[in-house]
């Protein structure tokens, strides 16, 4: 008699400014589409990703916030039990990065201790006109425990990788 392997659910939150892309990122993994003219999120909303690692069904449970500071004080409730985060900035934008940090400090302080964090460094299709040190980023990331990858929702270029990567070191620290 075999046994299935358990269905096994993982709560990713993303986080990080408006407009920084983190709905095109989703969709973009999710629903392999994109749009150039994408509605602000308002508060947050949630899709569903299946993919399979090491022969076990898991479902990826992901919750899109709002970056508007308006609804930065609704942040926890959608992070309290998360298994990760994905803090996405504007490779264009060095604010948005500086931010990041913020948000970083926040799921140190308020987010399960082992929580899994991953950097998205989003539209590097605009890598021409880049205002930012990507080593900067890469040490910082390294520095927190983290990974980063350099993303575009827009071609798609590293976001099947970035969350891949997160379910698979979810999937390695649940085993262990």
């Amino acid at each position: 008699m075999s046994s299935r392997p358990p269905n096994l659910t993982f709560k990713l939150v993303l986080l990080g400014d408006g407009r920084v892309g983190k709905t095109s990122l989703v969709l973009r993994y999710v629903n392999n589409s994109f749009s150039e003219k994408q509605q602000a999120t308002v508060q947050a909303s949630y899709l569903t990703k299946r993919l399979v690692i090491e022969g076990v069904p898991i479902t990826l449970s992901i919750w899109d916030t709002a970056g508007q500071e308006r609804f930065h004080a609704l942040g926890p409730i959608y992070y309290r039990d998360a298994d990760a985060a994905l803090l996405v900035y504007d490779i264009t934008d060095n604010d948005t990065f500086v931010r990041v940090r913020k948000w970083v400090k926040e799921l140190q302080q308020m987010a399960s201790k082992n929580i899994i964090m991953t950097i998205a460094a989003n539209k590097s299709d605009l890598v021409r006109s880049k205002k930012f040190d990507i080593q900067e980023a890469e040490s910082y990331a390294a520095a927190i425990g983290s990974k980063l990858f350099l993303t575009s929702a827009k071609s798609g270029t590293g976001v099947e990788e970035a969350f891949l990567d997160i379910a698979t070191r979810r999937w390695s620290s649940f085993i262990w």
